[in-house]
């Protein structure tokens, strides 16, 4: 046809803005890609001269605040051994090496290790004796190293290094040389945290610079999307089958590897709350206490998203409190009416006189949110929910009908499945009602569906009726106090025993710590209280509870444990804090009837 552009020279145009494509992108890429790595690299030299100088300082005070008037003469004349040795490691462990420190060193004059927290660098050589004359010449010379570049044991961590001349008390010049090992770990985080940004902002700058010059090239090819459409149809229906099947595999993957992940990550945030409280009520200053108080409000953020991860892996530690049903669907009624939208109405039918239960209230909640929005979809907007309570026998019963499409058998038969759906690709993912079917048998009960296609469907919540109270009026009639008993903190996380050794210490109680069932079995008792993590590498907690003579066994972990559960045995879930620690611990050693309440309250 005249005025058409041939074939051939169609396909040259579609090659030449290719090629200019990648060009243009390539080019673009390369200069943003220097300026950003030249600048990232300036980032980072100026966290480590930061660092550097920090390290300096708090080595330097070290010297002047406790070394110069803790440390002799003998101590820098010959390897120290014995007694001594144990007095300058717990010196050294308690005062200097804190907030990241790793390993410290004395030298004296001629280059000898006579004291170093690794016992196999005691009598060793300095590496480079003009760096220690230039040190003993009263100079402090810093560096960013290895750990193990010089010997030792353990992990060849990155570390920030410095050499300060020691002056002991009396003394006119340095009889020696102190050498301090900092943890880089904070120099990395420092700058990991400001890569993310950074690079985010130099891809929207690429995408800019992109989309205002890609158009012109865009109009040059135009003509060939019409003959492309058909072969691209083909090709997303298969991408997006393939996409169903990957999306399956990762969500599987995601459920197993779910419980693992939240133990460890559990543990962190066990960790980082619990010394951001400590440092948020040790500040006076109000500005640093503000940002110790954000620390602890981010950990427990973090530690919700940890629950949703375990609520979707049905490993979640539920916390089962006395509750009447009622009261559950009241409180959570504005919430379901704003998301169920206003062309469906909802029609509570609750009996007056309802029996408690005992569940999680969150749990309850997440179950009549997942039910609404099930029949919110199968009624397509518009219709009626009807939710209703009422009392059967010993069992307490909730039931959600809606007028929706209603299924036939074979669907019910599957329809608590995981990943099981009737809704049209992407539009769900199938885990609404395999979630519900989780938690409501998690709590006890049972859940069934009675539904007619074209007519709706009725969805049957069954939880067995208590006859016991709410413990909240309880709680807080036991208050915690001092204790001096004898306590023994297991955990294979040095951070996490740690830190339970210095909130029960501030209780009174003489405690004891060991990262291993070996450990713990060498230390000796009895106990009056033995207080574990659940999964440890050795020996689990519970095979450990049976190999400790302790009156008392309070576990610890991440996530739930059925072998616990079975057992009956006290339990208080990571991440909590001192006041619920100290609560759980005092309650069981003043009584069963107050160790029950507290364990509910935590």
């Amino acid at each position: 046809m005249p005025g058409r552009m041939p074939m051939r020279a169609m396909e040259a145009t579609v090659a030449a803005s290719t090629r200019l494509h990648l060009r243009f992108a390539a080019a673009t890429l390369a200069v943003i890609a220097t300026a950003g790595g030249a600048l990232l690299w300036y980032v980072q030299h100026q966290e480590v001269r930061q660092a550097e100088r920090n390290v300096s300082m708090h080595a330097r005070y070290v010297v002047k605040s406790i070394l110069r008037d803790e440390l002799t003469a003998a101590d820098l004349k010959a390897p120290v051994t014995g007694a001594r040795r144990k007095k300058l490691d717990w010196l050294f462990d308690a005062r200097v090496l804190v907030d990241g420190g790793l390993r410290v060193k004395l030298y004296r004059a001629d280059g000898i290790v006579t004291y170093s927290n690794i016992l196999a660098l005691i009598g060793t050589e300095a590496d480079d004796m003009g760096e220690l004359r230039t040190v003993l010449g009263g100079r402090t010379v810093r560096d960013v190293t290895y750990l193990n570049r010089e010997g030792g044991t353990g992990k060849n961590a990155k570390a920030l290094e410095v050499y300060v001349p020691l002056t002991l008390r009396g003394a006119s010049r340095p009889a020696g040389v102190f050498e301090l090992y900092q943890s880089y770990a904070p120099v990395a985080s420092a700058v990991r945290s400001f890569v993310m940004p950074f690079a985010l902002l130099l891809l929207a700058t690429l995408v800019g610079l992109w989309a205002a010059l890609f158009p012109l090239i865009q109009r040059m090819v135009r003509a060939l999307e019409g003959d492309r459409a058909a072969r691209r149809s083909a090709e997303l229906a298969l991408e997006e089958t393939s996409e169903q099947l990957r999306q399956a595999q990762k969500m599987e993957a995601i459920g197993r590897l779910a419980g693992g992940v939240a133990h460890d990550f559990n543990n962190l945030l066990l960790a980082i709350n619990g010394y951001s409280e400590f440092l948020a009520t040790s500040l006076t200053d109000e500005r640093q206490r503000r940002f110790a108080e954000q620390i602890r409000f981010a950990g427990e953020r973090a530690a919700t998203l940890t629950q949703q991860l375990l609520a979707f892996s049905r490993r979640q530690v539920l916390q089962p409190r006395v509750l009447d049903l009622n009261e559950s669907i009241v409180e959570i009624d504005a919430m379901l009416r704003s998301l169920i939208g206003d062309g469906i109405r909802v029609q509570l039918e609750l009996e007056g006189s309802l029996k408690p239960v005992e569940a999680d209230p969150s749990q309850v909640g997440q179950v009549l949110l997942n039910l609404a929005v099930n029949a919110r979809d199968a009624m397509a907007g518009e219709g009626t929910l009807t939710i209703s309570t009422r009392n059967d026998g010993d069992d307490v019963v909730l039931e959600v009908t809606d007028t929706g499409v209603g299924m036939d058998e074979a669907t019910q038969a599957r329809i608590f499945e995981p990943f099981f759906t009737t809704k049209d690709v992407g539009q769900g993912t199938g885990l609404g009602l395999a979630t519900v079917y989780g938690v409501v048998a998690q709590s006890g009960g049972t859940i069934a569906v009675r539904s007619t296609p074209g007519r709706g469907a009725t969805f049957v919540v069954r939880l067995p009726a208590t006859e016991g109270t709410g413990a909240e009026d309880l709680v807080d009639e036991v208050v915690p106090f001092v204790g001096g008993e004898r306590i023994l903190v297991v955990d294979d996380e040095k951070i996490v025993r740690d830190l339970l050794a210095q909130m029960l210490r501030e209780q009174g109680y003489d405690v004891g710590v060991a990262g291993s069932g070996r450990e713990a079995r060498a230390l000796d008792g009895p106990w009056d209280l033995l207080l574990t993590d659940v999964v440890m590498p050795e020996t689990d907690g519970v095979k450990l509870s049976r190999q400790i003579e302790a009156r008392h066994v309070l576990f610890i972990s991440g996530y739930d444990q059925k072998a616990l559960v079975e057992a009956n045995a006290s339990f208080l879930q990571k991440p909590f804090n001192r006041d619920e620690l100290s609560r759980t611990v005092r309650g069981l050693f003043d009584g069963d009837d107050a160790r029950n309440v507290l364990a509910r309250a935590s």
